[in-house]
Formats: C-alpha cells, structure tokens, sequence
C-alpha cells in the first residue's frame, strides 16, 4: 500500500490520538496536499518543526495500529464484504436464479442492503 494512503488510513482512525499539532501538519500535509514550506509560513513555525511533528504522528500512529490494529481489521473486513457482494452478484447473474424461492432472493436484497449500509457508514 502506497505510504500516503496508508498513512490517510491510519489518520482517519487514530486522528484523534495525536497532539493538535501533529494532528494539523499531517492533515495539511496528507489531506490537504500542502508542502512543509506552505504548512510552515501557515502555521507560523519552522519547516523542520512541521516535519519533526509529522514524523512524530506517522511514528505515533504506526505504533498505535501495532497495537489495536483497527485499521487492519478494517481492511479484512472490507475485503470480506466485497467477497460477499461479489458471490451474491454471481448468484443474480446465474441462470439458475429463476429457480429460488421469492423468500431467498429478498434475503439475498437484504444481505446487500446491509453491505451498502455497513460502506455507507464507513465514509
């Protein structure tokens, strides 16, 4: 996985872990696509502050999912519902689908409104 998405991954999660500082750089930094030059005059300190500040959270944050690993888990899971949209997509696209009962294919609606929830919830 690319380190800049990686590193919004772990932001999103642990966002709120991180000193308000570190919390802005990484965020102008990543999000907002800003250069240390840029976050540096924004923020009114020294580049090498801003880049000692987002070292700092990367390092802060790497640490963190080592420990909890939510944003691991987050991506199994994720990967796991897309098999499971994937497989009820092949099901609606089979020939034999004619052949289940009215009951098994508004489960089969069911399972995919639950999906679409659950990666609704998630943005």
């Amino acid at each position: 996985m690319d380190k800049k998405v990686q590193v919004g991954l772990l932001f999103s999660f642990y966002r709120n872990m991180l000193t308000d500082r570190q919390n802005e750089c990484v965020d102008l930094y990543y999000n907002e696509d800003l250069s240390l030059s840029e976050i540096s005059e924004h923020l009114g300190i020294t580049r090498q502050g801003v880049r000692d500040n987002i070292k700092r959270a990367e390092q802060s944050m790497y640490d963190i999912e080592q420990r909890l690993g939510l944003a691991s888990k987050f991506l199994r899971i994720q990967e796991k519902l897309d098999n499971i949209d994937d497989i009820i997509r092949e099901i609606e696209q089979s020939p034999n689908v004619r052949y289940l009962s009215d009951d098994i294919k508004h489960k089969i609606n069911d399972i995919l409104t639950i999906i679409s929830d659950i990666n609704e919830g998630e943005q």
